[in-house]
């Protein structure tokens, strides 16, 4: 390692926001609490699932061992998806509208800190508790892992999903809390781009899956080319890399029928004669439009408290 870069790490192991923050956070029960509860939330889900089916197969009937692995390792990665949504932007959501509103947040910005440190202190600070909720669900996944229904690969595609993912939603509502005056705005302002970003985008999908079905199939308003079918499904997948929930699905799907974790071909026609195109997986198109949106909200969080107020 050198000397700037082990400079880096350790400037942001001392910035004085996440060590001041994180330790007001972890000192008191209410954190230990949540991770216990959020646990033994965890391994009820698992053992509802797993106790009853087990039981069957015992028995002589029920599903394979390989489909109750791959059934688990939905549910969790479906309740960490809620977790990176929901809550790793309450943490930032109020993270500068609460300093302004306790009158703190001129006094904070006459200190030595610049706002790189502070965008930083404040983010790492809410994925730092965010990112312990993670990864103490780990050893829970391997249980789908150890039954036989999920490969070391799939397990660590989720992970970087869900982690990126929580990046991009924690300094969602850290942008929004900088732009608005109040917690309470900030949060609405958060939450209602983290659904639009959640369910708002399969509604649309679905209602250009209508589109595509019921208008131009059924009812034959236009003539297609396959140059513009096949744009159609780049145009569907580029959209659903933009879902954290489809983007799994999608790519758990070309994994068990294309047995391939980076994209499948698929025919489209036009008139009579088909033609084949390659379909990228979409989980590494989401990994690069997330990485892209927290960069873009990093930027514009340390511009906006670099702006002098009037």
């Amino acid at each position: 390692m050198t000397e700037g870069v082990r400079g880096r790490v350790l400037s942001l192991a001392q910035n004085p926001i996440m060590l001041k923050e994180l330790r007001s956070r972890m000192r008191g029960s209410r954190a230990f609490v949540v991770l216990t509860v959020y646990l033994l939330f965890m391994v009820s889900l698992i053992a509802l699932i797993y106790i009853p089916i087990t039981l069957s197969i015992r028995m002589g009937s029920g599903p394979d061992l390989a489909d109750v692995g791959k059934f688990v390792f939905a549910m969790i990665v479906l309740v960490q998806i809620f977790l990176v949504a929901f809550i790793a932007p309450a943490f930032t959501a109020g993270a500068i509208s609460g300093e302004k509103q306790n009158q703190s947040y001129d006094l904070l910005r006459t200190t030595l800190l610049t706002p790189h440190q502070l965008v930083t202190g404040k983010t790492l600070s809410a994925l730092g508790y965010v990112f312990l909720l993670i990864f103490a669900s780990v050893p829970l996944q391997s249980i789908a892992f150890l039954l036989g229904g999920i490969a070391l690969p799939e397990l660590l595609i989720a992970e970087l999903l869900v982690l990126v993912s929580a990046v991009a939603y924690a300094l969602i509502g850290l942008y929004f809390s900088t732009v608005m005056r109040t917690t309470i705005g900030s949060t609405v302002a958060t939450y209602a781009a983290a659904l639009s970003l959640l369910v708002g985008i399969p509604f649309t999908l679905l209602f250009f899956t209508w589109m595509n079905e019921v208008v131009f199939y059924s009812y034959s308003l236009f003539a297609r080319s396959w140059q513009i079918e096949a744009l159609f499904q780049y145009g569907m997948m580029g959209l659903a890399s933009f879902n954290l929930p489809l983007t799994v699905a999608v790519s758990e799907i070309s994994l068990l029928e294309h047995n391939s974790y980076w994209g499948f071909t698929t025919s489209v026609y036009g008139g009579s004669v088909s033609h084949t195109i390659w379909l990228p997986s979409p989980w590494y198109l989401y990994l690069f439009w997330y990485a892209l949106l927290a960069f873009v909200l990093y930027v514009a969080c340390v511009r906006r408290i670099s702006r002098i107020p009037n």
